[in-house]
């Protein structure tokens, strides 16, 4: 069986990330699989450095109808008999429709944990032959929607925990904040959108600061936002404290540097940036909301607070701060808790146990 995985996204965030894993470590497989990717994307160019068989296709944006007939062909001359559908930005309904097109089913690995729209949820049910899931939070919420149970399972994201868990560099803290630091330090790795939270932890940070006045903190991404951000970091006075250190491809190297992640998402699907960090060492700080409770175990590898509560968010990471053995303790358990259940090996097995049961079906 030869199988075709679509991926839009241009840069190599999370799910992009976690496409990868599953291709290397399909390298092996007895099926064929093939790389759709947009053409100019970090993809892409990943696929031809590694010389690895894609398909660089031509996309302007989710609402590109042309591409259901670009992808059609390609599925009809490259001899496709399934579709993996791995990211959104239009690749959840292109995907589908072109496959239709070339005649072969297609399924979707879902990755965040908002109800789906009306349009997707009619995908589901009728043009999707599996639903897979990257944390039981967003299996829950499409069972909720009314896709069949039947058509869904749960897959979980991995880390390459071996690449995580070296030490930081001497210079890891220089790099990320520019200057000699020897406080505490937090940081927050997600995209600069309303749903990753940023918002809570400015606002518990007036209080952290009363206590620990050498705390700094690095904001990790980029986004939409950053200006924003921005401007509320300069009017609270908290310059100083807070760094903005871009989107960078080195955090295995910075991240054993920090003291803490703090995540205060509304949102999330499961959160591969808490993944890596457990990988490292480094304890987690964030909401209780969708598949984080399934990336840390509160009490045990982190601390897990009510959505939306600064208060209880700055009162968690006060905590941590103030008892290095504790910190230390959670940060060992994350460790051992990521190398156990999310492994990439154990996520490439089922996804090739998945795509064994699938070829059975479409013969």
């Amino acid at each position: 069986m030869k199988i075709a995985h679509l991926e839009f996204g241009r840069h190599a965030y999370g799910g992009a990330e976690q496409l990868k894993y599953l291709l290397e470590g399909l390298t092996d497989d007895h099926h064929a699989h093939l790389l759709v990717a947009a053409a100019g994307g970090d993809l892409a160019r990943w696929a031809a450095a590694s010389d690895r068989p894609h398909e660089a296709l031509e996309f302007s944006g989710e609402h590109d109808l042309r591409a259901v007939f670009r992808l059609g062909r390609v599925l009809r001359e490259q001899g496709v008999d399934l579709v993996h559908v791995h990211s959104r930005r239009g690749a959840d309904w292109i995907g589908p429709l072109a496959a239709m097109r070339a005649g072969v089913p297609a399924i979707i690995s879902r990755r965040i944990d908002n109800p789906p729209r009306f349009w997707l949820r009619w995908l589901m049910r009728n043009r999707y032959r599996r639903v897979v899931c990257i944390s039981q939070a967003i299996q829950g919420v499409l069972e909720s929607a009314g896709v069949s149970r039947d058509n869904l399972l749960t897959i979980t994201s991995a880390v390459d925990a071996v690449r995580y868990s070296g030490r930081a560099p001497d210079d890891a803290r220089r790099q990320l904040l520019g200057r000699g630091h020897r406080g505490p330090l937090i940081g927050v790795i997600a995209q600069f959108i309303d749903r990753k939270g940023h918002r809570f932890l400015l606002r518990a940070l007036p209080g952290l600061r009363e206590a620990y006045p050498d705390l700094a903190v690095v904001f990790l991404g980029r986004g939409a936002l950053r200006e924003t951000l921005e401007a509320e970091v300069e009017a609270a006075g908290l310059s100083g404290c807070v760094q903005f250190a871009g989107f960078r491809e080195d955090l295995a190297s910075l991240l054993p540097a920090l003291d803490l992640v703090v995540h205060p998402a509304l949102m999330e699907g499961l959160g591969v940036s808490l993944l890596e960090a457990a990988a490292a060492g480094v304890p987690v700080v964030g909401f209780a909301a969708g598949g984080v409770t399934e990336a840390v175990a509160d009490e045990h590898s982190g601390l897990l607070v009510e959505s939306g509560d600064a208060i209880a968010l700055g009162a968690a990471i006060g905590r941590l701060l103030g008892d290095p053995e504790l910190r230390g303790r959670m940060g060992e358990n994350a460790r051992r808790r990521v190398e156990a259940e999310f492994s990439i090996e154990v996520m490439v097995k089922r996804y090739a146990a998945l795509y064994d049961v699938l070829a059975g079906e479409i013969e």
